[in-house]
């Protein structure tokens, strides 16, 4: 995963404060980071050092079934002074299993992308 801003989301122009809702079926919902935000200014780039989760789950999926997990991803910018905003907000549609793919995940003025990988691997228990 991979943040990129080009634009200052803070009133006096020091730094965006961004983080990650994910919402999936039910009430299955995360938040990355589960504290604190990833701070960015502008210009300014974060990559994932490590094999980073915005959403993990496992489900049961029979032999010849068709399964698709929906799943919802939010990036928000969090200011002191006004409301948290939600800077991009997209619904992706995994079939499982499926190959790795790559998003992109952006605000209407493309100022603001996150690139996510969408992975989804059969496993036997």
């Amino acid at each position: 995963m991979s943040l990129k801003t080009l634009k200052d989301y803070d009133i006096f122009g020091w730094r965006g404060e961004f983080y990650f809702k994910v919402d999936g079926e039910k009430t299955f919902k995360a938040r990355w980071p589960n504290k604190g935000t990833i701070k960015l200014q502008r210009n300014q780039e974060f990559t994932s050092k490590a094999e980073m989760s915005l959403w993990s789950q496992f489900k049961t999926v029979r032999v010849d079934e068709p399964a698709i997990a929906k799943v919802k991803v939010i990036l928000r910018e969090k200011d002191h002074m006004k409301r948290n905003e939600t800077i991009a907000e997209q619904e992706f549609e995994i079939k499982l299993p499926s190959k790795t793919q790559y998003v992109i995940l952006q605000d209407s003025k493309e100022n603001t992308k996150a690139k996510l990988r969408i992975q989804a691997t059969r496993t036997r228990y």
